[in-house]
């Protein structure tokens, strides 16, 4: 597993995963699966935008770009 990122700006930072095992094969398989999420909800580390790319059982990619703070009561 290979995982980087750093701070984009004080409030983002992004962060990329390549060749990640998930599970093992006698747990189940997934295939293929794509998520693309672009969260624009103000909650804890978001907004957000999620590229993750599944190939049996292995992250191929995953993107990560995310607000860095965690939200509180009084932000809601």
């Amino acid at each position: 597993m290979i995982t980087f990122g750093r701070k984009v700006s004080n409030d983002y930072g992004w962060e990329i995963t390549l060749f990640h095992k998930l599970r093992e094969f006698s747990d189940g398989v997934t295939f293929l699966e794509t998520k693309i999420n672009w969260d624009r909800y103000i909650g804890d580390h978001t907004p957000r935008f999620e590229f993750h790319l599944v190939l049996l059982n292995h992250t191929i990619i995953e993107v990560n770009v995310y607000y860095l703070h965690h939200t509180s009561k009084e932000d809601e």
